[in-house]
């Protein structure tokens, strides 16, 4: 995640520590490149992965996640949020909230101060771990706190490890899993309008892109980029770009440049015109996990 001039990694997964509480902070030089990595003095107050972080008038807030993929793991409910200091620290975690069931290989996105969450599941274990096609809505007050989360109309389908990202008043939900194990990917682009009781309506599918999971979406000016993922039988490289315009309407997808290697559990943000892509592993089989960064500038057409 970015935030002014810095970017953070809030948890996660790593080879040599596996799950872990570590935040790590970095400045972003005016070439776009980053300086020395830092620990925050705050830690996540619990191990995490499969988290969702949203960023809101300066601060970052950490959305549910789990500790394992084991038969006693636990998924967590718990709303967490930070205010970087200037120099990029963070030297507190506080809890703001709580989502209203334990979730995680979720979406998270906002309009304004309203925070929408799609799908997940309820726990995160080798022989019971269920998507759910559950959508949750709340209010964030001025204050910073979460209010009560109110359901919402149902997903279309259950749906695990997609993508939402918000443009206008509109949602789009990119690809993702109908199924935990065995995987039953989804080729569907969806959208849902934020109506003036800040409801939805019903999510519609309004395209197809290639299947996939635990790939990254990033949302320059009005242009989504979808980030590689993992497909059925491989580890995608591509991104595909699709514009919104300005009446609401999703363009056809085209291919930008690929990555440099294949990726998925990755994350991605947007600087200055670029895209930057970073960790995640490299292909199926393997907990083999990456600590390169790359950055591909973004020109619209």
């Amino acid at each position: 995640m970015v935030l002014g001039d810095y970017i953070y990694v809030i948890g996660g997964w790593n080879e040599t520590k596996g799950i872990h509480e570590d935040v790590f902070f970095a400045p972003l030089t005016s070439e776009g490149t980053f300086g020395d990595w830092q620990d925050t003095t705050a830690p996540l107050p619990l191990k995490l992965q499969h988290h969702m972080v949203a960023i809101h008038k300066g601060a970052f807030y950490v959305f549910g996640g789990d500790n394992g993929f084991w038969d006693g793991s636990e998924v967590s409910s718990r709303i967490l949020r930070a205010v970087p200091n200037q120099q990029g620290d963070i030297t507190e975690w506080v809890d703001v909230g709580e989502l209203p069931e334990p979730l995680t290989i979720h979406a998270v996105t906002s309009l304004n101060n309203q925070l929408y969450i799609l799908g997940g599941s309820n726990t995160f274990r080798p022989n019971n771990t269920t998507v759910i096609d559950k959508v949750f809505t709340a209010t964030i007050a001025a204050n910073g706190t979460v209010g009560d989360f109110q359901e919402l109309a149902p997903f279309p389908t259950p749906i695990g490890w997609v993508t939402a990202t918000t443009v206008d008043n509109r949602i789009f939900a990119v690809s993702g899993t109908a199924q935990f194990r065995p995987s039953e990917l989804l080729d569907q682009v969806w959208v849902a309008d934020v109506q003036v009781d800040k409801t939805l309506s019903p999510f519609e599918p309004v395209g197809k892109i290639t299947a996939r999971q635990r790939h990254a979406t990033v949302l320059v000016d009005r242009t989504l980029v979808a980030i590689a993922g993992g497909a059925t039988n491989k580890v995608l490289s591509t991104v595909e770009a699709a514009t919104v315009d300005d009446q609401g309407n999703l363009g056809s997808w085209t291919e930008l440049p690929p990555l440099p290697e294949s990726r998925y559990a990755h994350a991605a943000f947007v600087h200055n015109g670029y895209i930057y892509v970073s960790g995640g592993f490299i292909k199926y089989g393997s907990n083999e996990t990456s600590t390169q960064i790359f950055r591909l500038p973004f020109e619209q057409g």
